[in-house]
């Protein structure tokens, strides 16, 4: 019989010897597949937005990423970078390799793979990249450019995009400052769920700017914003819970929110961690636990958490008691201006406490700290310059600052006193060092010498051996008692 299909013509293989090739060249398939799908999930995991934005129609559906905070850049970068090799037109992978170069701060690498994703209307590209105009990264700042990008990505509804244009309301940026403007636009991204919106609604309410101030609306918001896990809005509710802003205070539950945030990272919450744990607030009072938050903060930076871990290395509370430690740590904050830090940096240098002494070093930080109206610092300043004579008027200046601020101190008064009684203001000096008797004082003996010496000098002989007296009975320091000594003696 004559083949119909012509000369030459294969015979039709057997139906099972086809399916087993088909199924070798779909496995095939699929097996050259299966790198490139590895390296998208891998991309969206290590860089990808937390919260995906799905109105972009992507196949496959992006997947729950990293806060940016948490992003670890290089492996990040390596997993975009052999993704988008893969597909080169997928939109998402070239802006999640962006927020990769963005988190290693290589800014002009990440400006160019985000406005490739901006130009196709790639909403959460469009608002990294305002976000790098506003701050000036990578390209020159410009918050007009900053906003046009942002409303871009509003148009597409993208709620982050929301949030930026009314922080820029708010602050004043790239448009005109609107504080009810900002609180709209701030409602609109809270509404559309994005934490940091409801974030910064609820602190709105709380100020009373741009909208009518409302304790417990505050508070809802913030509380909406830490549930979705925001580790600054975990912070945030964690305070009013503390402080009790428009609920009921809770110091335990205030503990678990600041504990919540700071295994996320936030240093404000694990500053505060050890501040509750040195307190006792919420918590079992424990200096070590407290030690141990402030320094994972003061390693990332946070002043108060360095001055407060300074503070316990002085006392040896919680660590092993070194005075060098305590300088180390006082020294970070007050180099970051922290008027606290350097007045307890200036009285180490004073005494030579872990460091040398420097009075010149000393003097420099009363002095830094007093010009930014911290009152213990015009306080430290004027007892320093009234005790060596020297630039009393500048003493009395200062003396008079601190008293201002804190009428009711004891040791304000005493000091403004001490200085009066220098600048040979004698009824000036009596009138102070009285109210100062009738304060709290941390060396009450203190002040009793120096109204002693202020009758003295008015020539009030009884009166001052009688305050002289007080001031033995008051078990003063060992320096002061000989000094007090001798005047019961030679007077």
């Amino acid at each position: 019989m004559t083949n119909p299909a012509g000369r030459g013509a294969r015979r039709p293989l057997p139906p099972a010897v086809a399916a087993a090739l088909v199924g070798m060249v779909v496995l095939g398939e699929a097996m050259s597949a299966a790198p490139a799908r590895a390296d998208l999930a891998g991309c969206d995991r290590l860089a990808g937005l937390p919260q995906p934005w799905l109105n972009h129609g992507e196949t496959p559906p992006p997947r729950a990423g990293t806060a940016f905070p948490r992003i670890e850049s290089e492996p990040a970068i390596q997993a975009c970078r052999k993704a988008l090799a893969d597909r080169p037109e997928h939109v998402r992978i070239r802006f999640q390799l962006g927020r990769a170069l963005d988190k290693a701060q290589r800014w002009d690498e990440a400006v160019a793979q985000y406005r490739r994703a901006a130009e196709e209307s790639y909403a959460p590209a469009q608002t990294s990249l305002g976000l790098l105009y506003e701050d000036g990264r990578g390209v020159p700042q410009d918050p007009a450019t900053a906003m046009r990008w942002y409303r871009l990505a509003s148009i597409q509804n993208y709620p982050p995009a929301d949030t930026a244009i009314g922080l820029l309301h708010l602050e004043g940026q790239g448009t005109r400052r609107d504080e009810r403007e900002a609180a709209r636009w701030f409602r609109q991204s809270a509404d559309r769920g994005d934490a940091v919106g409801q974030l910064m609604l609820g602190r709105l309410f709380q100020q009373g700017r741009g909208v009518v101030a409302d304790e417990t609306a505050g508070a809802e918001w913030i509380g909406r914003a830490a549930r979705q896990g925001e580790a600054e809005a975990e912070t945030a509710y964690g305070f009013v819970l503390q402080q009790g802003r428009g609920v009921r205070a809770d110091p335990a539950e205030a503990a678990r929110w600041f504990r919540r945030a700071a295994d996320q990272g936030d240093i404000a919450a694990q500053s505060q961690l050890g501040w509750i744990y040195e307190q006792g607030l919420g918590v079992p009072a424990s200096d070590a636990e407290a030690a141990r938050w402030y320094l994972r903060a003061a390693r990332l930076g946070a002043a108060d958490a360095q001055r407060n871990l300074a503070w316990l290395y002085q006392l040896g509370r919680g660590v092993p008691q070194d005075p060098g430690q305590a300088a180390r740590w006082y020294e970070a904050a007050a180099a970051q201006g922290d008027p606290r830090a350097q007045v307890a940096l200036a009285w180490l240098h004073e005494q030579g406490m872990g460091i040398p002494v420097d009075e010149a070093a000393a003097e420099r930080l009363y002095r830094t700290a007093a010009r930014q109206g911290f009152w213990q610092g015009q306080n430290a300043l004027a007892w320093f310059l009234a005790i060596r004579g020297r630039d009393l008027p500048e003493a009395l200046r200062q003396a008079r600052a601190a008293a201002a601020q804190q009428p009711q101190s004891g040791d304000v008064q005493d000091t403004l006193g001490y200085t009066l009684f220098r600048s040979g203001r004698l009824v000036e000096a009596q009138a102070a060092l009285e109210r100062a008797i009738g304060m709290d004082a941390v060396e009450p003996a203190r002040v009793r010498e120096h109204l002693g010496d202020v009758y003295a000098a008015l020539n009030r002989r009884d009166e001052a051996r009688a305050q002289w007296e007080k001031a033995l009975a008051a078990r003063p320091a060992a320096s002061q008692l000989l000094r007090l000594q001798e005047k019961l003696r030679t007077r």
